[in-house]
């Protein structure tokens, strides 16, 4: 039996929730476990405790990300219990990872501590040289994202059918890997959508997670240096009840990118994405009450032009026989001129205790997607103890 865990005290300068909090402490606990129940059954288990401060008092979530019996067969692999399943090939910014939700208000620092898994049956066949199939049945667990006091004040759309499908068909070779992908399930981050009564008047807006299919394709390539890195999806939302451009938006969703090691143990990447939608978000022209909900969709949608796109930056180094390491990730929306900057630092000091520091920067004008949470701007200092 293996097992691992990790207890992290941090103070941040914030929370994650757009409130106006400063200057709180938060605690996690996570733990993993995996044993060979026989010579082709074993069980695996992860899961995470964390307490962070929030307006109304502390919250604490108990999250079991991952339970499940793995049976292993000799051309078939079959998962069954509550586990993640991440897609794409893309540095960090994947289109056509819909599978699994994350939670975006957790105190953990590092990116996969954030997923969340939901229950599931999943079976991955090998088909010799042509590649392996992959097939995923499971339930509906949504994302946790920020949201201010005004939006939780909407009312909240009902989704009947929490069943989702996944399949994936992925080829590795030795100079090509790629995969496509189908997906029909729900959104993972809630969406606003308008909400209209009789004769079609708009009442208001309401939130939830409009039904998404999913059509995706992947790649990635090694050039000399060079890694080359792709994802291309066609997200097809289905909650259109009352018109296309009262909601979630159907659109292309696209990125492509190079990364490349350099001297001194140190990487970089620069990736270009973009999202065409088959129609213009609707804004201008409207009742003052109709537009001022429009433009509060927009930013909660992150739907702004027929086509918007942007740049991802990232540089990473390794130190002292990788004791230290630090990076540095950027993202701009070259269209509303919006960012994110997040730096991170991590110190080894044994086997056992981690110090890392780092800050979650968002800065934009407030109609715009990351200066609306600009609240979330933070910095943290934590150390880990490791067992």
């Amino acid at each position: 039996m293996q097992f691992n865990a990790a207890l992290s005290v941090g103070a941040w300068s914030g929370n994650r929730v757009l409130d106006d909090r400063h200057g709180v402490l938060a605690r996690a606990f996570a733990a993993s476990a995996s044993a060979g129940l026989s010579d082709s059954v074993r069980l695996k288990m992860d899961g995470t405790v964390y307490q962070f401060p929030q307006e109304r008092g502390d919250d604490t979530r108990t999250a079991l990300r991952e339970a499940y019996l793995q049976w292993d067969g000799e051309e078939t692999q079959v998962r069954l219990g509550p586990q993640i399943v991440a897609w794409g090939r893309a540095d960090r910014v994947n289109p056509t990872d819909n599978v699994t939700a994350r939670d975006y208000t957790s105190p953990l620092a590092v990116d996969e501590t954030q997923r969340i898994g939901a229950p599931a049956l999943s079976v991955i066949r090998e088909l010799g040289e042509a590649g392996r199939l992959s097939l995923v049945a499971k339930r509906f667990r949504p994302s946790k994202g920020p949201s201010d006091n005004n939006e939780l004040g909407l009312p909240a759309r009902a989704h009947h059918d929490e069943t989702e499908y996944a399949l994936k068909f992925d080829r590795t070779g030795e100079a090509f890997d790629w995969s496509v992908s189908y997906f029909d399930g729900l959104e993972k981050l809630r969406s606003l959508q308008l909400v209209r009564g009789a004769g079609g008047r708009i009442l208001g807006a309401s939130r939830g997670y409009a039904p998404l299919q999913a059509f995706g394709v992947d790649g990635a390539a090694t050039v000399g240096e060079w890694g080359l890195r792709g994802e291309l999806a066609r997200l097809r939302y289905r909650d259109t009840r009352y018109g296309t451009t009262d909601g979630r938006l159907s659109h292309w969703y696209g990125i492509v990118g190079v990364e490349t090691n350099l001297p001194h143990a140190a990487t970089a990447s620069i990736q270009y994405f973009f999202r065409h939608f088959g129609e213009a978000p609707v804004i201008g022209g409207l009742a003052p009450a109709e537009e001022a909900l429009r433009r509060r969709l927009r930013i909660a949608n992150n739907q702004f032009h027929k086509y918007q796109d942007g740049f991802t930056l990232r540089y990473g180094q390794r130190l002292w026989n990788d004791r230290v390491d630090y990076e540095l990730v950027g993202m701009v929306n070259l269209r509303e001129h919006d960012y994110a900057i997040r730096p991170r630092v991590n110190v080894r000091y044994s086997d056992h205790i981690k110090f890392s520091a780092g800050a979650d920067v968002f800065r934009g004008r407030e109609e715009s997607f990351f200066g609306s949470i600009k609240k979330n701007t933070v910095a943290f200092a934590e150390v880990v103890f490791i067992y």
